[in-house]
C-alpha cells in the first residue's frame, strides 16, 4: 500500500475512517465524493411511520447512512421503540453504526454484507406474522423485502435519506490525475459504481487521462456490487465482504501483495 493512490469515492463527511487507514499503511488518500447525502423531509408520512415504530417487531438498517438518518430521525421525533424489538443490519459496520446511535444490541452476517448474508441470519428465518421497518434510502433493491414477505412477514420502508450525483465530479477527477495516477479506487455502492462507470464513460468521450480505466482496481462492499462491475467491464473489482474502512484497505492491500506491487 506504500506510496499507493487510492480514491475514496463516498461522501466527504463519511470519509475520515478510511482516509486514515490508508495513511497508517503510507498510501495517499484522495477524494472525489461522488454521492451526496441529504437527509429526507420530516413530511407527514416519514413522521407517521416513525411514530408507529413501536408496533414492529424488527427494524432492518441496509446501511451506515440508513442508521445514521434513521437515528437522527427516531431521536428528532422522539419515537419509541417496542422493547422487544430485535435490530438487525446489513453488514459489521453497519451494525457499529446503528449499535452506537441507539445504544441497543444489533445483529449482522458474521461473514459477508448485503442483503443476502442477513436473510441467512437464523433470527429471520422465521418471521410469519411479524412486522419488520426497513430503513433505507429513497429507492433501492427490492430482494430483502420480498423475501421477508415470501416468509410470511409484513414489511414497510422507512426511507430517511436520498442520494444525488455530486456536483463537479469531472472536474474533480482531472485535478486528482494531474497529480499523478491512480493505483485503486474505493467504492462502498452500487450507486457509486454506476456514478463511476458514468464518470469514465464521459471522460472517454473527451479522452480518458486514466490509461486502461476499466483495468484499474475498485474495491467494493460485496460480491453483489463486484458481479455488478464485472457486467459493467470493470476487469479487477475486489470484494471486501463489507464496507467497513478495515476491511476494504486490507482488501486493496492484499490485492497488492498478490501482484507484488
Amino acid at each position: 500500500m506504500k506510496n499507493r493512490r487510492i480514491l475514496i469515492t463516498r461522501p466527504a463527511d463519511r470519509q475520515q475512517e478510511l482516509r486514515e487507514t490508508i495513511t497508517a499503511l503510507g498510501g495517499e488518500a484522495l477524494s472525489l465524493p461522488l454521492l451526496a447525502i441529504e437527509s429526507m423531509e420530516r413530511n407527514d408520512r416519514l413522521r407517521q411511520e416513525l411514530d408507529c415504530l413501536a408496533d414492529f417487531d424488527a427494524l432492518v438498517f441496509v446501511s451506515a447512512n440508513a442508521a445514521r438518518f434513521g437515528a437522527e430521525g427516531i431521536k428528532a421525533t422522539g419515537a419509541s421503540l417496542s422493547p422487544a424489538a430485535t435490530l438487525f443490519a446489513v453488514g459489521t459496520a453497519t451494525a457499529r453504526e446503528v449499535s452506537l446511535l441507539l445504544d441497543l444490541p444489533v445483529y449482522s452476517p458474521s461473514r459477508g454484507s448485503g442483503s443476502e448474508a442477513l436473510l441467512e441470519l437464523p433470527e429471520l428465518a422465521a418471521v410469519e406474522g411479524r412486522k419488520v421497518a426497513i430503513f433505507r434510502g429513497e429507492g433501492g433493491r427490492e430482494l430483502l423485502a420480498e423475501e421477508l414477505r415470501r416468509r410470511g412477514a409484513e414489511v414497510t420502508y422507512v426511507e430517511v435519506y436520498r442520494r444525488i450525483p455530486a456536483p463537479d465530479a469531472g472536474a474533480g477527477l482531472q485535478r486528482i490525475l494531474a497529480a499523478g495516477a491512480l493505483d485503486g479506487v474505493i467504492l462502498t455502492s452500487a450507486e457509486a459504481l454506476r456514478h463511476w462507470h458514468t464518470l469514465l464513460i464521459a471522460a472517454g468521450s473527451d479522452g480518458c487521462p486514466i490509461a486502461a480505466p476499466f483495468a484499474l482496481p475498485l474495491i467494493v462492499p460485496s460480491r453483489r456490487v463486484a458481479e455488478l462491475a464485472a457486467q459493467l467491464g470493470f476487469s479487477v473489482a475486489i470484494d471486501a465482504g463489507d464496507a467497513g474502512a478495515t476491511a476494504m484497505v486490507e482488501a486493496l492491500a492484499a490485492h497488492f501483495r498478490r501482484q507484488g506491487a
